[in-house]
């Protein structure tokens, strides 16, 4: 009997713990789903006027984002009593989440403001001084479970770090940011936990997202100091990934400047295929100028060196890696092609077979080794063309100049019309090479207007433009396995038509 009544109530508890397991999950969707509309009406109102929004005075922005933010807590309080009864926390934690988002927004508020009025702006003091309470919260390893608070301490060291990279220490660093970030870090963060993540993040993105040219000193020192296997394991096979990956192709630096040495990552074919010039196919990465490495390119230019090309990927200079703009990058490209074309007896290259290719950012840089002809570094010998031979482009970059989105390449000009003179669809012209141009109509980082009328103003100057459009595509269309096929067929079919087998 006492067993029987003991297995009767085990029954009768874990049929309530189900129903209120349920009945939370449900309060949960429910919540999910409000939140969910919120956000759609924050992000059709936000992000297309940013530029708008951040041009206003401090008062009129602070006034302008808590009414964007009151939908979001109105949403949560209204959930507050029904989940008392269920999970006290969650209300309590989801209120500090949507604090953390929106005080990212302002802790960024000077650097956007300057980038879209060019006046320099510091938050006043009583701003600064609520934003700051969150310095606490930087040794709370907790918090580092939530998205929104690690958006908020990305947004402060990135900042800083702005600050932190102009000291002279960092002029001779090939990694500027990083190196600013890591030395940040123990600035911030004196609980061993919170010190660490943030070492393991940096780390970990820019081998991610810049490779691992130089970075044997920091991953070193990480190693031999960190306690969390997890992250020991994971920066190790990233490096050793990324180091191996440099191994079995030649290395040239074609170009050095300001201390930094830029390489070109070539991959020939076979000795019996170099017995005759092999035409070029030459990869710039994409990365909005801001981060990218020639290693994304390499798997690439293998390829086409396997079927008997020269493949070859290029190092150029990125913001977030050597703090520079898209001026010096496009330098950089035109300097690599010049390169190319000045030895290509030495490896049997093709001077006259050079073909140019590049993603969204690389792509703009494709258009601008054949446009942009006042961009040039001081180095090159101007005699050689830096124009390739054929011009392939996926979701390119047309136009760089009244955007607000790329308002920061002009932040700092006395004049800020000297943006057109690296945006192609302000350097327009007759007699270019032959181009193919991929692009997406629901590209939300470029704009597919903006390709629609490159593609017109250059076909009425007479140039041979090959233009293609994907319909509902997004801008990743080279590597989306719904558009990737197509990509590679209209690229093939392009290279065949103009005599490249």
């Amino acid at each position: 009997m006492k067993r029987l009544l003991t297995l009767l109530f085990s029954l009768s508890v874990m049929t309530c713990f189900g129903q209120n397991t349920q009945a939370a999950d449900s309060l949960r969707n429910e919540y999910k789903a409000e939140m969910r509309s919120v956000s759609r009406v924050f992000e059709a109102l936000f992000y297309p006027n940013r530029p708008a929004i951040h041009s206003l005075k401090e008062s009129q922005f602070l006034s302008k984002i808590d009414s964007l933010k009151q939908p979001f807590v109105t949403v949560t309080q209204k959930y507050d009593a029904p989940f008392q009864t269920i999970d006290a926390s969650f209300i309590p934690t989801q209120l500090r989440d949507i604090d953390y988002f929106f005080d990212g927004i302002i802790l960024s508020y000077p650097y956007f403001h300057e980038n879209h009025t060019s006046k320099k702006v510091q938050l006043s003091k009583p701003t600064q001084t609520r934003l700051d309470q969150h310095l606490e919260d930087f040794n709370n390893p907790a918090l580092l479970s939530s998205e929104d608070f690690r958006g908020y301490v990305e947004g402060f060291l990135r900042h800083k770090s702005t600050e932190e990279v102009k000291k002279a220490q960092y002029k001779k660093s090939d990694n500027k940011r990083l190196d600013a970030y890591l030395n940040l870090v123990p600035r911030y963060f004196t609980n061993e936990q919170c010190r660490e993540y943030w070492q393991y993040h940096y780390l970990r993105a820019h081998l991610e997202d810049w490779g691992s040219k130089n970075m044997e000193k920091a991953v070193k020192t990480f190693l031999t100091t960190s306690q969390n296997k997890v992250h020991v394991k994971t920066i190790d096979s990233l490096y050793v990934e990324s180091a191996n990956s440099y191994k079995g192709h030649i290395i040239k630096t074609y170009k050095t400047v300001d201390g930094v040495a830029l390489d070109l990552h070539i991959f020939l074919p076979d000795s019996a295929s170099l017995k005759s010039k092999r035409p070029v196919m030459v990869f710039f990465s994409g990365g909005s100028w801001t981060k990218g490495t020639p290693e994304w390119d390499f798997y690439n230019a293998a390829n086409y060196a396997r079927k008997g090309w020269v493949g070859v990927a290029v190092e150029y200079r990125i913001a977030d890696r050597h703090e520079t703009k898209p001026f010096e990058a496009v330098k950089d490209a035109r300097s690599a092609i010049r390169w190319l074309r000045l030895n290509a007896d030495a490896y049997n290259l093709d001077p006259n077979r050079i073909i140019a290719t590049g993603n969204s950012a690389g792509g703009h840089l494709v258009l601008s080794t054949a446009l942009a002809e006042s961009v040039n570094e001081r180095s090159d010998k101007l005699s050689i063309s830096p124009v390739p031979n054929l011009l392939l482009v996926n979701a390119g970059v047309y136009s760089l100049y009244a955007d607000g989105s790329t308002d920061w390449i002009s932040k700092g000009l006395k004049d800020k019309t000297e943006v057109k003179k690296i945006s192609p669809q302000h350097l327009l012209k007759p007699g270019l090479p032959p181009m193919l141009i991929l692009h997406g109509t629901h590209d939300q980082s470029v704009d597919y207007a903006s390709a629609k009328a490159f593609v017109e103003a250059m076909t009425q100057l007479g140039n041979e433009v090959e233009f293609h459009t994907f319909e509902g595509a997004p801008h990743t269309i080279w590597w989306d396995r719904r558009y990737s096929g197509q990509v590679a067929s209209f690229r093939k079919e392009f290279l065949k038509k103009n005599g490249y087998e």
